[in-house]
């Protein structure tokens, strides 16, 4: 039987954790830097946020209804993470409203009958991809039109670091795009904030897991440098602390999960995948492994 240590949260879908002004801090700050990230951007994307919100609170109706205890603050943050980190050309209202409404059908359906606990962003991910390609092969695109900039003019990420967000295989000798709205402060605004949360030694342990698993992808991918690294890792541990999701996971689960991913990751670097689908994975062999070893 796998130990199981908690790291912030007791229970991140009931609202019975001691130590829950830590995720109200995150999302206290998630909130702040997502309302930034929003004031230096243009065109300021109403409709798809507008859709996105409503989506959201009609599910968190739902399960309020049907006894299933939603942790709200959870849930929420992780709209704030979707909205985000994901790519411009995923903003269209009828691709990202489809994309939540399979996401919370599926998370309310696994958590129901199967408790299984997989994080939201990590579902739209998913549905968001699989639908995007499925309607482009069929002739009828459904990407946005949004072209967004900074008001500042650079995003600050182009201007301290080449880097951007780890969604593409990016050719560093061509100027990086703008794809997302954290990049309209800089990923590592965004990546400051993960820092705050080493509020236990165990948590290094994680994050150095993340900098192993990016660093087997560049040498994959056949990119190297610290600096990417460093970004993508922060980034993932950013994502692995957010509330909302499993449990914040278990120490030995989490490192077994690390071990399974290490050979995985250098062979999708090899292929040629976004390492994006690393963190996406991440969690699913998490979410089973605590599950499965932990009955949770």
């Amino acid at each position: 039987m796998l130990k199981n240590l908690y790291i912030l949260s007791e229970n991140s879908w009931g609202i019975k954790s001691s130590e829950i002004f830590a995720d109200f801090f995150y999302f206290i700050t998630l909130m702040i830097f997502l309302g930034c990230s929003l004031a230096f951007v243009t065109p300021l994307p109403i409709l798809p946020l507008i859709l996105s919100s409503i989506i959201t609170v009609i599910y968190l109706g739902i399960c309020v209804r049907n006894k299933q205890t939603p942790y709200w603050l959870g849930l929420i943050s992780q709209l704030f993470l979707v909205i985000l980190v994901i790519p411009n050309t995923w903003l269209n209202p009828i691709l990202l409203s489809i994309s939540l409404i399979f996401t919370y059908i599926l998370h309310y359906f696994l958590i129901r009958y199967y408790s299984l606990r997989f994080p939201v962003i990590c579902y739209v991910i998913f549905f968001l991809f699989l639908l995007d390609t499925s309607f482009s092969l069929l002739g009828y695109p459904l990407r946005s039109e949004y072209s967004l900039s900074s008001f500042v003019g650079i995003p600050l990420e182009k201007s301290v670091l080449p880097m951007s967000m780890p969604w593409f295989n990016a050719d560093y000798s061509n100027p990086l795009p703008f794809i997302s709205i954290a990049e309209s402060l800089g990923v590592y605004l965004l990546v400051c904030v993960a820092w705050v949360s080493f509020r236990r030694t165990i948590l290094i342990s994680f994050f150095v897991g993340w900098l192993l698993l990016f660093y087997l992808w560049g040498i994959g991918a056949g990119l190297s440098g610290f600096d990417w690294n460093l970004t993508f890792a922060s980034f993932a541990f950013f994502l692995q602390l957010a509330p909302g999701r499993n449990f914040y996971g278990s120490f030995y689960v989490t490192i077994v999960s690390f071990l399974i991913l290490l050979p995985i990751a250098y062979f999708v670097g090899k292929m040629g995948i976004s390492a994006i689908w690393i963190v996406v994975v991440f969690f699913l062999i998490e979410s089973l492994f605590v599950r499965v070893f932990l009955g949770k």
